[in-house]
């Protein structure tokens, strides 16, 4: 029987730019998964850095060759070619990464990180669509066909070994980036926003679910400050605060495999508590005592973060690429600390500390960006 391995190993790696030892055309199938995430996977993530710009320059070449492996892949599996669990597995994994590289390209195109230029390059006709790309309305619907694709590849993969939670998360935030790319304005889709809020309110509610970084990274699409539904003007954002609070504590989840996600995950408490505390800060024009005791509270759960961070962390946090991101965020919890001390001390003057243009920022997003944690280690 043919060994998808074998096809991953040796197309995909050439696909995915790195050098295939033929050493591993040796490798049995019990051990295939476990190459795939320790040599295909970081040089996958390599073409993710999209602030470099040889890898911005390499896309259209990298899209159409990995879309050219992964339809014949498809054609393999659909013909019946890929029966046992190894092989089943390896196309699974296949088709998340497949689909995760379309997800990261639109998401990095819907944040203005990369144009869509940069995509297609000088292609006259479109990948996805096979129109002419003088087509009027081409680049909006060569990118919703990509992104169609990226749903059919996600939904094919979470069912393809036996269900796959971690696969379903991933599918549920390509749903979400694609919905979000229909929008004129590119906000959230209420209803694909709805239905990532639930999956991740669930896991979190009954921590035992809570199956990897995945679910983490899947709350991380809440970073679009602009958008309303990414505020807490959306009252289901107040149960993921809580369930954050109550489950995400630094220092209680499992090891999750790799490095980064030990940081990213308090950080992401620290995130979504400073978002709160900033609606706090601008929905009201003066402060009561009760609204004073709240942000008090939402300082300590940032200042319980950044501390697990900096102590038990530090290490990571010093090795990480992007520690400036993580040193902007203390500044802007020490705004808010200093301010809260000159209300307490009955100072009616001050400004409110200026927390929105951060959170909307490159600075502060920069964290979340899949290279970020992806690249040093090689999850």
């Amino acid at each position: 029987m043919k060994n998808i391995f074998r096809a991953i190993g040796a197309v995909v790696a050439g696909v995915l730019l790195f050098d295939y030892c033929t050493k591993h055309d040796t490798i049995e199938n019990s051990e295939a998964a476990s190459y795939f995430l320790s040599d295909v996977r970081p040089r996958f993530f390599d073409n993710l850095n999209f602030e470099s710009p040889q890898v911005i320059a390499n896309i259209p070449s990298f899209l159409k060759e990995i879309t050219q492996t992964y339809s014949k892949l498809e054609k393999d599996y659909r013909g019946g070619i890929f029966k046992s669990s190894s092989d089943l597995e390896n196309m699974r994994l296949m088709g998340m990464y497949y689909s995760f590289y379309l997800l990261a390209l639109t998401g990095n195109y819907l944040d203005g990180n990369i144009r869509f230029a940069d995509i297609v390059g000088k292609q006259e006709r479109g990948l996805y669509t096979s129109l002419s790309a003088t087509e009027p309305g081409f680049e909006q619907k060569e990118l919703e066909a990509m992104m169609e694709k990226a749903r059919t590849a996600s939904l094919l993969a979470v069912d393809i070994n036996g269900f796959n939670d971690k696969t379903y998360g991933f599918y549920r935030a390509v749903r979400q980036v694609q919905e979000r790319l229909k929008n004129k304005q590119h906000f959230n889709n209420p209803s694909s926003q709805d239905s990532i809020i639930s999956y991740v309110g669930t896991r979190l509610a009954d921590f035992d679910l809570l199956p990897d970084w995945n679910v983490l990274m899947s709350m991380v699409t809440f970073t679009n400050y602009a958008d309303s539904l990414n505020t807490f003007k959306n009252p289901a954002m107040d149960k993921v605060l809580f369930n954050v609070n109550a489950r995400l504590v630094p220092g209680a989840l499992r090891d999750l495999g790799g490095k980064y996600p030990e940081i990213l995950g308090p950080l992401y408490r620290f995130d979504l508590n400073l978002k709160k505390a900033d609606w706090l800060l601008h929905r009201k024009s003066e402060l009561n005592d009760e609204d004073v005791k709240a942000l008090n509270e939402f300082i300590n759960t940032l200042e319980t973060a950044s501390g697990y961070i900096e102590t038990n962390k530090k290490a990571l946090l010093d090795s990480w690429s992007n520690k400036e991101t993580f040193e902007q965020r203390k500044e802007k919890m020490n705004e808010l600390k200093n301010y809260l001390a000159g209300i307490s001390a009955g100072r009616k003057d001050l400004p409110k500390p200026e927390l929105e243009t951060f959170i909307n920022s490159k600075a502060f997003k920069k964290a979340y960006q899949c290279y970020s944690c992806h690249k040093p280690s090689g999850l």
